[in-house]
C-alpha cells in the first residue's frame, strides 16, 4: 500500500534547465536546492522556510552536497574547481577553490559515506583524496572517444562501492558499471562491465537503479511501454542480461519519463498521461507489478526532473519545484491470492511446510464438485451457504468481508460479525471505520449474543459480545495508516472520535493481568490508535472551545506520563537484573546515577 499526498510548490524556477539538483541536507526534513547556476538555498520542506542561502560569482556546475563525514558542503565550479565550506560560511567567493586538470562531472554521495568526485571521462576518486592529489591525478577514465556521460550514481553493496554510468555514443545508449577501490575510491579498470541498451524498433525513455537482496539492477523503460531489468552487480547466481518485468500502460511512453527508487521494490514515475492530457506522478510496485498510487497533473514537462528526500518527492516541472509527500505501508498481497482460509493450517503454524487442507472430489458420472475446508470450523448458519459459495469461487478475504459485513451490521448480527473478524484477514480500512461507528451508535441490546443454535463455539458468555469486547476486537485488527486516515476523517464525527479517545484512555489506564499474553488490543496498538484519532481530527481539537476536550487531553497526558515513567523504570531495572544474573552485587547509592554502565577497578598485577 502507498499514498501520494497533494503536492505543493517549494519555489518557482525561472529557467528549469539551470536547476542542478536537490540533495538531502544536514538536518532531517531539509533539502539543498542548487538553482540558477550560482544560487544555493537550504529549505525546510515541511513549512517551506529558507534556512540559509549562498551565492557565487563563479558558475556552479554540480549540485551542492553535504559531506556528513567531514560536516561540510561541497560543489564544483566552472567544471574545474572544487570548493568546500562550512554551514557558517557567508560568502562563497571568499572560499578557497581547488583547481583540477580534468573537467569534473559530479560529486556523488551515498548515505553517510565520504563523497566521490567524478570526472567527465568517468574517472573517480574520493573527494578528500582528489583534493590532496589534484595536481598529479590523471586517468583515462572508463568512457570511449566521443562517448557522452548522461547520468551516474553510486552503488553500495556488501561493503563495496561501485559506479553506475549511463552514456551515449551517437544514438546508442550504454550502461557502464565499475568497482572502486576501498580507500581512495579510484576506479578499477579491470572490473569495467559494459551493457549496450538497444532494442529493435524501441527507444529508451526512462531508467532507474534499484537495490534488491544484495544485488543492484537497472530498470529501463522503452517506448512500447516495456519495463526491463538488467543485472548490474551483486551476489546473484543467475545474472541474466535483461529480463522483462512488466508493461506500463497508464503512461504515454512516446515521451520521456523520469523515475527514482523509493525502496527495494517500489519506484516513483513521472510521465505524460496515456490520454495525452496532462501528466501522471505514480508510485509503482515492481515486485507485484501494481500501480499503488497515482496523481494526475495538469501539464506535462518534457525535461522534468525527480528526486527523493526522505519521505517526499521533489518534482521539477512546469517551471516550479514541487514537493509531493508520500507514505509506504507494509505490502499486503493477500487480496490477490483468494481467501486465507484456503491456505490455513491451524495445527502446524510453525512448520515450514504448510498443508493446504482443501480437496476436490471428481465424480465422473455426476457434474458435482465437493470442497472440504477442515480449517474453517463451524460457521454461523445464517451465512454458511454464502461463505462456502464465496470460497469455492476463490473470493479474497477483503471482498468477502465487503460483501457480508454491511448487511450484518444493518441487521445487528454481532455474533456473525465477530466470526468474520476472528476468521478472515485483510479487513478493508473503510469497513474498520464503519465497525467503529457501528459499535458506538448501536444500543446495548444489540451486543447480547443471539442463541440461534448455530454452533457451540459461538455461544459464549454474554460479555464476549459486549460493546467493549467488540471495540477491543476492532482495535486489535491490523491496518494501513495511509489508507485508514482518510476514512477516519470522513467516517467518524468529532463526538464519536472523542468517545473513542475516552475508551482508549480507559484501556490504557485499565489494570490487567500482566501474565496474559493474548491481550487485545496491545499497548502499542492503543498508542497507535490514539495517534490516528489525533491526526484525523486535529483541526477540530484546535478550534474546539469545549472544556471537556481540554480536560480529556489533560487526562490523556497524565496517563501517557505514567506509562512513560513505567517504561523508564523498566529501563533502569534491566541492567540491575543483568548485574544480578552475573553474580555481582548491587551497590546502593543515595544519588542518581546511570545504571546502563558501571566503572570497576581491576588489579592486573
Amino acid at each position: 500500500m502507498a499514498k501520494l499526498s497533494s503536492y505543493y510548490t517549494l519555489c518557482p524556477l525561472i529557467d528549469q534547465q539551470s536547476l542542478l539538483g536537490v540533495e538531502k541536507d544536514k538536518e532531517p526534513g531539509c533539502a539543498i536546492v542548487t538553482l540558477g547556476r550560482n544560487i544555493v538555498i537550504r529549505y525546510k520542506l515541511q513549512d517551506l522556510k529558507q534556512i540559509s542561502s549562498w551565492s557565487s560569482k563563479e558558475r556552479l556546475t554540480t549540485q551542492v552536497i553535504y559531506d556528513r563525514s567531514k560536516q561540510r558542503y561541497a560543489a564544483a565550479f566552472n567544471e574545474r574547481k572544487v570548493r568546500v565550506w562550512s554551514e557558517e560560511e557567508a560568502d562563497l567567493n571568499n572560499v578557497k577553490g581547488y583547481k583540477f586538470q580534468s573537467l569534473l562531472y559530479a560529486i556523488l554521495q551515498y548515505g553517510d559515506l565520504p563523497p566521490i568526485l567524478v570526472q567527465q571521462n568517468g574517472a573517480t576518486a574520493s573527494l578528500e583524496w582528489a583534493i590532496a592529489n589534484r595536481k598529479t591525478w590523471t586517468s583515462k577514465g572508463i568512457t570511449k572517444a566521443k562517448e557522452k556521460l548522461l547520468d551516474c550514481q553510486l552503488i553500495y553493496l556488501n561493503g563495496k562501492t561501485s559506479l553506475f554510468c549511463l552514456t551515449k555514443i551517437e544514438e546508442i545508449y550504454n550502461c557502464i558499471v565499475v568497482k572502486l577501490e576501498d580507500d581512495s575510491c579510484l576506479e578499477r579498470v579491470d572490473t569495467i562491465r559494459r551493457i549496450e541498451l538497444k532494442r529493435r524498433s524501441e527507444d529508451l525513455v526512462g531508467h532507474v537503479v534499484i537495490h534488491y537482496k544484495n544485488n543492484a539492477y537497472l530498470l529501463t523503460l522503452w517506448s512500447h511501454g516495456r519495463l526491463y531489468s538488467h543485472f548490474l552487480t551483486g551476489t546473484s547466481s543467475d545474472p541474466e542480461s535483461s529480463k522483462l518485468i512488466s508493461v506500463i500502460t497508464n503512461i504515454n511512453t512516446n515521451y520521456p519519463v523520469v523515475m527514482t527508487h523509493l525502496n527495494e521494490t517500489i519506484i516513483a514515475v513521472y510521465g505524460a498521461d496515456v490520454t495525452d492530457e496532462g501528466a501522471v506522478l505514480m508510485i509503482y510496485n515492481v515486485q507485484f507489478k501494481l500501480v499503488q498510487a497515482a496523481q494526475k497533473l495538469k501539464l506535462y514537462t518534457k525535461d522534468a526532473k525527480l528526486w527523493k528526500v526522505e519521505d517526499k518527492l521533489l518534482l521539477a516541472a512546469n517551471r516550479h519545484l514541487a514537493v509531493a509527500p508520500y507514505h509506504l505501508a507494509p505490502q499486503r498481497i493477500a487480496t490477490m491470492l483468494g481467501s486465507s482460509l484456503r491456505f490455513k493450517n491451524d495445527e502446524n503454524d510453525a512448520d515450514d511446510i504448510v498443508v493446504i487442507q482443501e480437496a476436490t472430489v471428481a465424480q465422473w458420472d455426476k457434474s458435482q464438485k465437493w470442497t472440504r475446508h477442515s480449517s474453517i470450523g463451524r460457521i454461523p448458519s445464517n451465512i454458511s451457504k454464502q461463505i462456502h459459495t464465496y470460497l469455492n469461487e476463490g473470493w479474497s478475504d477483503s471482498v468477502i468481508q465487503e460483501t457480508l459485513i454491511p448487511s450484518l451490521t444493518e441487521s445487528g448480527d454481532v455474533a456473525s460479525i465477530r466470526w468474520c473478524l476472528d476468521t478472515f484477514k485483510d479487513l478493508p480500512e473503510k469497513l474498520l471505520v464503519d465497525l467503529l461507528a457501528f459499535a458506538l451508535n448501536r444500543p446495548d441490546k444489540v451486543f447480547v449474543p443471539v442463541q440461534n443454535g448455530t454452533t457451540d463455539s459461538i455461544s459464549k458468555a454474554s460479555n464476549s459480545y459486549s460493546r467493549n469486547s467488540f471495540l477491543d476486537k476492532v482495535f486489535s485488527i491490523s491496518y494501513s495508516s495511509a489508507s485508514l486516515l482518510p476514512h477516519l476523517k470522513t467516517g467518524l464525527t468529532f463526538d464519536e472520535v472523542l468517545k473513542l479517545l475516552e475508551y482508549l484512555m480507559y484501556k490504557l489506564n485499565e489494570e490487567m493481568d500482566s501474565l496474559d499474553n493474548n491481550l487485545e488490543p496491545s499497548d502499542q496498538q492503543l498508542y497507535e490508535w490514539s495517534c490516528m484519532l489525533l491526526d484525523s481530527h486535529y483541526q477540530h481539537y484546535l478550534l474546539s472551545q469545549d472544556a471537556h476536550v481540554l480536560e480529556l487531553f489533560t487526562r490523556l497526558n497524565s496517563i501517557l506520563e505514567e506509562h512513560f515513567q513505567f517504561l523508564q523504570d523498566l529501563e533502569n531495572l534491566r541492567p540491575m537484573i543483568d548485574r544480578t544474573n552475573n553474580g555481582k552485587s548491587l551497590r546502593s547509592s543515595s544519588r542518581k546515577h546511570n545504571k546502563f554502565y558501571s566503572i570497576e577497578e581491576i588489579k592486573l598485577y
